[in-house]
């Protein structure tokens, strides 16, 4: 997965947000025909870095999650940015 800032224009506003997807054609395939996309750009290494994983653990360890889901977690995102490594 990607994560992707986009600026849209849905003919009354512009406006910023972030959407998660594979690839930017998925995104557009899902997300596509709610307004125009006036800028996609992809910001997942600006948000997931090689700390991510142990920050993550901390924090869900803080909010009462179990072990078993945390770890579960965060192989989830260790694996996901090794993919994006590559």
């Amino acid at each position: 997965m990607k994560l992707y800032e986009c600026i849209v224009d849905d003919g009354t506003d512009v406006f910023k947000t972030m959407t998660a997807a594979k690839n930017k054609k998925e995104l557009l395939s899902v997300y596509g025909g709610n307004g125009s996309f006036e800028k996609i750009k992809d910001v997942t290494k600006e948000y997931f870095t090689e700390d991510t994983p142990d920050k993550l653990a901390s924090d869900l360890q803080k909010c009462g999650w179990g072990r078993g889901e945390i770890e579960l977690i965060r192989a989830l995102v260790e694996e996901n940015i090794r993919k994006l490594n590559r």
